[in-house]
């Protein structure tokens, strides 16, 4: 099911190394954990890709005078003016999420913006586009027309905050142990 929280998943980048990043903070390393502030910024920048892979994938199943159909193209050139600006946290951010494996922090460090970027956007496309269901594309529309007259800053703001809260610690999984954190977010 897709899910806002899936929606806000894609828009970090964080399964780009998710699995790496969990065994590191479960191993109670917050060297690599994100800061709000990092995640804010990863929401930022994906955000354009991941608006722009839904409205693409979704514009089939919705009609043609719907927002999508209407307004997706502007309201993803509005979010993409502040993409180049997250751009060097982001970078940042994916080098932390890399944790003890060298290799791929090797490999993103030694890419270029211009080759790390179309790679991140594709990746991000890619999860999304695969996650959506024909049946759920009313409401993805739905949702990004409630919050398209939101600034992008406070859009990804909002989003940050729902990912925080949904990603506590004192979130407890089966027989009260701590859940597994797929997005490794320090603690504040």
């Amino acid at each position: 099911m897709f899910t806002f929280r899936t929606l806000v998943a894609g828009a970090v980048l964080a399964a780009l190394t998710a699995s790496k990043a969990a065994a590191a903070q479960n191993a109670g390393q917050n060297a690599n954990c994100l800061s709000e502030r990092e995640v804010t910024s990863l929401v930022t920048y994906a955000l354009p890709v991941v608006r722009d892979s839904a409205t693409k994938a979704c514009n089939p199943q919705l009609p043609p005078e719907g927002y999508f159909a209407t307004q997706g193209s502007s309201l993803v050139q509005r979010y993409a003016a502040r993409k180049g600006s997250a751009w060097p946290e982001v970078k940042a951010a994916l080098l932390k999420l890399g944790g003890k494996d060298n290799k791929m922090k090797s490999m993103i460090a030694s890419l270029s913006d211009e080759a790390l970027q179309p790679f991140a956007d594709e990746f991000v496309s890619q999860m999304i586009v695969k996650g959506i269901k024909p049946g759920q594309c009313k409401s993805i529309e739905r949702v990004n027309r409630l919050l398209s007259p939101l600034p992008p800053e406070n859009t990804a703001e909002l989003l940050t905050f729902v990912t925080v809260l949904a990603e506590k610690p004192s979130v407890r999984g089966a027989q009260g142990a701590p859940k597994k954190s797929d997005f490794p977010i320090c603690p504040a």
